[in-house]
């Protein structure tokens, strides 16, 4: 009974933690409706193969995971040390950075698919 508790607190905590970087984090507000609608519209206008939709909807959990871990560094790096540091700003660029890379990589998932269907 207690591995369930335990894994029930696990759920609540991380759900707590969706819902507050949605309610907080714009750039998180706006992937979230991107990534809905790029993926209603492929499924919907397209219609993709099983393999092609499940490339799609990794890239879009891909790309929300990397922002919520750059919003978890930032906001650490923000409570560590509030003042401006080199360091930490660096830090905070390739975190975002790694979103970018997320973003790309969604990018070539889309235009393959594109391609796969309507050129090739």
């Amino acid at each position: 009974m207690r591995i369930i508790k335990k894994i029930i607190n696990s759920f609540w905590h991380s759900f707590h933690g969706l819902r507050y970087a949605y309610k907080r984090e714009f750039s998180f507000q706006i992937e979230i409706w991107a990534g809905l609608v790029l993926v209603a519209v492929g499924y919907v206008a397209w219609p993709l193969r099983t393999y092609e939709f499940l490339f799609l909807v990794f890239s879009y959990i891909f790309i929300l995971a990397l922002e919520l871990f750059n919003t978890a560094l930032e906001q650490s790096l923000e409570r560590l040390l509030p003042e401006a540091h080199d360091l930490f700003g660096r830090s905070k660029d390739i975190a975002s950075a790694s979103v970018l890379m997320g973003i790309i990589f969604a990018g070539v998932v889309v235009c393959a698919i594109f391609v796969s269907h309507f050129i090739l």
